[in-house]
């Protein structure tokens, strides 16, 4: 945890909005941005997006195509019980789609499906194997 996220004086009914994809070099601290705010219960909403490059220079991507592990975001949000908003942003866009409704249509579903990928991970009993 680096110090520009403490906060020593969290204040009640204030949170944190969290970009994902927003700081490139910053991705793997991402785990340690939604342990920290999420098991004080402060974090309001999550900005579901991802990029391939750098800061400065990079491209977005459909959140399946970029470089953070999306999953492994998912699961982290599970895991400090955040329950509020994910919603896709900034998906990239192409000449068939000039409203960006396709994009948006894939990122909620994604989003969607990501959640119920991660419930039932984790609501799924080990399976045991008997000898035969």
């Amino acid at each position: 945890m680096t110090p520009q996220h403490e906060n020593p004086r969290l204040v009640p009914g204030l949170g944190k909005a969290i970009t994902l994809g927003k700081d490139p070099e910053r991705q793997r601290e991402i785990h340690d941005v939604i342990n920290y705010f999420g098991e004080r219960r402060t974090i309001f909403n999550i900005h579901f997006r991802n990029i391939h490059g750098r800061r400065d220079d990079f491209q977005e991507t459909f959140p399946d195509e970029g470089d953070m592990d999306m999953v492994a975001v998912m699961r982290s949000l599970k895991r400090v019980g955040y329950a509020f908003m994910v919603m896709p942003d900034h998906l990239p866009q192409h000449a068939d789609d000039p409203q960006g409704d396709q994009a948006f249509a894939f990122g909620y579903g994604y989003i969607k499906a990501l959640l119920q990928a991660v419930a039932l991970r984790s609501s799924a009993s080990p399976v045991t194997r008997t000898a035969t």
